[in-house]
């Protein structure tokens, strides 16, 4: 079984600003992204999931032709009330709070990386059960707390793992063990 992970294309946002849960639009680079990712994608027969988020689910539909499957889980996350903030405009001390143990300290109003690795690993699991290739169209948290699972990378090293837009990550599962084929390519 294979999963491939693919990034959604870079957003229409300006650079600083805290978004994960928030419904960005795409930038206007994306069909000359859509062109580049395209020319990456595998071939044959695989289940589409995306993130309802729009800078995913725009690339999953403008790249396949089929069912695709929106899921929440799938979504970046959850910011809370940090959700379109300026990060230099958070209080110092409360980001500070947050960055000391971002694994497992909820954002306020929003969740913990540890939370957003759960419900990605849960429906990660599901796709294992199911047996059938898939293509995934999601963001960058989640593809990292993915790619800490596959190479047992503790979640606090994961941001170590770069996920670039537009880039696609492959995995192989074989006797229900997940492991990197590739990443970021």
């Amino acid at each position: 079984m294979e999963i491939y992970l693919i990034r959604h294309t870079t957003p229409a946002i300006e650079s600083g600003i805290c978004y994960g849960f928030s419904d960005i639009d795409v930038a206007d680079t994306f069909e000359t992204e859509v062109a580049a990712v395209k020319a990456k994608l595998p071939t044959g027969d695989f289940d589409v999931y995306t993130s309802p988020l729009q800078r995913c689910s725009k690339l999953a539909s403008a790249l396949f032709n089929q069912e695709i499957t929106a899921d929440d889980r799938l979504k970046e996350m959850n910011f809370g009330a940090w959700e379109m903030l300026a990060w230099d405009a958070i209080g110092r001390e409360e980001l500070q709070t947050w960055a000391d143990d971002f694994v497992q300290a909820r954002v306020p109003q929003g969740e913990s990386y540890e939370e957003l690795y759960s419900r990605s690993m849960e429906l990660i699991h599901e796709l294992v059960e199911k047996d059938r290739n898939a293509v995934i169209f999601t963001h960058g948290g989640v593809i990292r707390s993915i790619l800490a699972h596959a190479t047992n990378t503790p979640l606090v090293d994961s941001f170590d793992l770069k996920v670039q837009y537009g880039r696609i990550s492959q995995l192989k599962v074989e006797d229900g063990d997940i492991k990197v084929v590739f990443y970021n390519s």
